[in-house]
């Protein structure tokens, strides 16, 4: 995938994800009646708003997500309608909805990949796939490609992988006549073994399995079946933070760039492993930004939290301050992943 497609695509999946989160506090911050100023797709400067009843409607030039604008969010509860003026109950659930709303979108995107159709090894078809070939080897050389499904080696059908290691050790080093079946068409070649490795065995250089089939769910089949994934993705998430925090494994923080390579690996992968790739990403946006950290919607909760406890709310200015400089520690430590993830990708040597 070229790098433009990769990066338009990495910014599609970034803006669903983040749309997706701000969709949550614009719609429990309405309900609550809390005055929205401004519900922008993407970052200022604005290239085009609409305003309707209260509320801006804006498309912005950085296309990286989108953002809720609410009156009084940092100011004293003297506003009607504004942020500061609801309970602490009301605010909290504001708060906390951008996070449930990316918990949400997990099962969604889950349904949607399972109706779709998700590639998996069919073990009872009798059919043998080639799943990677080896760089230089007999098989490369012949013209035999991945997603190749074997038909027959020099005349005897092939049912299991036994059959295709059984004809290629029978025949030694003399050429082998395969045909294969390559878009639903047969394909003959001829492959000669490479008698190799202490055991002097015969082989070809290929990855065998059984053949890989696209399984589709209908969609009163694929929504259980994408809540049951969404639980198994959690357990195993957290089971690795888990371990991460136990240090039983390395923490490997990766950036905007590390990620956009990994979307566009996903994609090249196929739709359905584009959207578990983004699940996965919409569940670790809704946990990290549940973290008390001064500039994400956790450490607001904290400080509604706080205020519970101590019985009056911490000075909006010194609250705003603490975030400013949490925002700001957050994009240094952005940048300096970022700027490993780039050395990373560079040639070295």
């Amino acid at each position: 995938m070229p790098a433009a497609q990769t990066v338009l695509t990495f910014l599609a999946v970034l803006s669903v994800l983040v749309l997706a989160h701000e969709l949550g506090h614009f719609v429990v911050a309405k309900r609550a009646g809390i005055k929205v100023q401004e519900f922008g797709f993407g970052y200022p400067p604005r290239l085009i708003g609409v305003t309707v009843g209260e509320t801006t409607y804006s498309i912005n030039l950085l296309p990286l997500g989108g953002f809720v604008r609410m009156l009084g969010e940092n100011g004293n509860p003297g506003e009607a309608g504004s942020f500061a003026s609801k309970s602490k109950r009301v605010r909290a659930a504001v708060l906390a909805a951008g996070s449930a709303m990316n918990l949400l979108l997990i099962p969604v995107l889950f349904s949607i990949g399972l109706m779709i159709g998700e590639p998996v090894p069919c073990a009872d078809c009798n059919t043998v796939e080639v799943y990677g070939i080896q760089a230089g080897s007999p098989a490369e050389a012949a013209g035999l490609r991945a997603e190749d499904v074997f038909v027959s080696l020099n005349g005897q059908p092939i049912q299991n992988t036994d059959d295709v290691r059984n004809a290629i050790r029978a025949a030694g080093d003399q050429p082998v006549s395969v045909v294969v079946e390559r878009d639903g068409e047969p394909v003959t070649m001829q492959v000669t073994p490479r008698v190799s490795g202490a055991e002097g065995q015969p082989t070809i250089g290929i990855q065998l399995g059984p053949e890989v089939v696209t399984v589709r769910y209908p969609i009163w089949e694929a929504i259980p079946k994408g809540i049951e994934r969404t639980g198994d993705l959690i357990r195993v998430f957290f089971g690795g933070l888990g371990q991460m925090l136990s240090r039983e494994a390395p923490a490997d923080l990766a950036g905007p760039v590390g990620i956009a390579q990994m979307t566009g690996q996903a994609a090249r992968a196929g739709w359905v492993y584009l959207l578990q790739f983004t699940a996965f990403l919409s569940l670790n946006l809704a946990v990290f930004n549940m973290f008390p950290i001064p500039g994400l919607d956790g450490a607001r909760l904290a400080f509604v939290i706080i205020e519970g406890l101590r019985g009056r709310r911490v000075n909006p200015q010194t609250e705003g301050v603490i975030h400013f400089i949490g925002l700001m520690l957050l994009l240094t430590l952005m940048a300096y992943v970022s700027v490993n993830d780039v050395r990373r990708l560079l040639p070295t040597g």
